[in-house]
């Protein structure tokens, strides 16, 4: 990947481990200055100082976001406009997958944390970041879904379960919100037409987790990870796909696509399409986020 990303600054969010860490070091070491996203001080500096060595690069910095909370993001947003003058490249990489739960767990904004962690916080540091993006175009934005969603090939929007108030399971949720994702990423790139701005996701693959990502989990549930890890290819092939798409030349220009691991365009499922839905889900992102139309 022989890109020149001296002038670009980016935000990757979840960037302290997995593919969100190995995209910011192939960003980094293309000399782009890489702002890491991360819930945690503790492991985001661990990150930054692994990533400034192995891409000899000192234009990589650590910003703290929940992006569970709407205060964080703000605090986030706030001071990332104060400090930096453009925004080239927003990666939505960090998610929430908590198998440990069993039950809705609402934040303090009243939002269901899957939920609130991988669609509205990213709604919201979205909007919040747009004029920056628009002053800097062409900037690019950059959500992450899941391959998984294959297997829900009759999911749709649930209004009336956005914070599992009619049933709940880890995994319904979580694919829930990817499939909210994949929804936003087509309703944003028609709103941002003409503006500089392109938005595509990426189909997130079985990508191999790291075992202290595993050691919250039961050990029947850790064999299946295990298991799946040999069919897995590594964080840093899919990161490729996020390197591709925030810097090759050839897609400047294309938004609203839908990309797997291969950097090739693939189909969502067919409720994914719906702009009715799309609107309603808008408006519900508005209302969740505290943002008016």
């Amino acid at each position: 990947m022989a890109y020149n990303l001296d002038q670009k600054t980016i935000i990757v969010t979840g960037a302290n481990s997995g593919i969100g860490k190995a995209a910011a070091r192939q960003l980094a070491s293309l000399g782009a200055r890489v702002i890491l996203a991360c819930r945690s001080a503790e492991r985001g500096a661990q990150a930054v100082a692994e990533i400034q060595q192995i891409s000899s690069s000192n234009k990589v910095e650590l910003m703290l976001v929940d992006m569970s909370s709407q205060q964080s993001i703000r605090q986030f947003v706030g001071e990332f406009i104060k400090r930096f003058p453009r925004l080239d490249v927003l990666i939505h990489n960090a998610a929430n997958f908590d198998h440990t739960l069993k039950k809705p767990i609402l934040t303090a904004d009243g939002v269901e944390t899957i939920f609130a962690t991988n669609h509205v916080g990213v709604f919201l540091m979205t909007q919040l970041l747009l004029d920056t993006m628009k002053a800097s175009a062409p900037s690019r934005i950059i959500t992450v879904a899941s391959k998984g969603l294959i297997t829900y090939p009759f999911l749709d929007l649930e209004l009336d379960n956005l914070n599992g108030e009619r049933k709940f399971s880890t995994q319904h949720a979580y694919y829930h919100s990817k499939l909210a994702q994949v929804m936003y990423t087509f309703a944003l790139a028609e709103k941002l037409k003409g503006s500089g701005v392109t938005v595509n996701c990426v189909r997130v693959t079985n990508v191999a987790i790291p075992d202290d990502r595993l050691t919250h989990l039961p050990g029947w549930l850790r064999a299946i990870y295990n298991i799946k890890r040999s069919m897995s290819i590594t964080p840093e092939r899919q990161a490729e796909t996020y390197v591709y798409l925030a810097a090759d030349p050839a897609v400047q220009s294309i938004t609203g696509g839908y990309w797997d691991e291969h950097n090739r365009q693939v189909r969502a499922n067919k409720n994914a399409y719906n702009q009715d839905t799309w609107k309603k889900l808008w408006e519900a992102s508005q209302r969740l986020a505290g943002l008016s139309g």
